[in-house]
């Protein structure tokens, strides 16, 4: 049996979904500079779209308008072969039904409360991944924290 070995994630992509355009533009700096391709989106159809890309991760957003987070989650049940694990930010964590059932998706890795925390967040992609930090500490701490 071969050993794991962690990758470079400039490999991978993934793919963010939220409507809040701050939130949005904060999560693809932070994966982005850890060194990730990073596609966007503000909408859960566009996100169905851009799911044809085959991104590694998604970072999803649940409560949005249209089909929102939980449109994309059961497209993905339809999609054919691997499907990417889902990590779930939200900021109704402890306050939508829909939310605890969406966490039971089996494509779900992870559900992370909003405000968001920096750290784990990266350390989840990381791990869907399958990938560590670059060498040399680049994109640890993309803000100066």
């Amino acid at each position: 049996m071969a050993e794991f070995v962690p990758t470079d994630p400039r490999g991978r992509k993934v793919l963010i979904v939220d409507d809040d355009e701050g939130i949005l533009s904060l999560v693809e700096l932070l994966v982005r500079t850890a060194g990730f391709q990073v596609a966007t989106s503000m909408s859960g159809e566009d996100a169905i779209k851009k799911l044809a890309d085959k991104p590694d991760v998604v970072i999803l957003d649940l409560i949005m308008p249209g089909c929102g987070g939980l449109g994309v989650l059961q497209h993905l049940k339809t999609v054919e072969g691997p499907r990417p694990p889902v990590i779930i930010i939200t900021a109704y964590a402890n306050k939508d039904p829909a939310v605890a059932e969406a966490v039971k998706d089996p494509n779900v890795f992870q559900c992370q409360a909003k405000p968001l925390n920096h750290e784990m967040l990266l350390g989840a992609v990381h791990l869907c991944a399958k990938t560590q930090s670059l060498k040399g500490g680049q994109g640890r701490r993309p803000f100066g924290a």
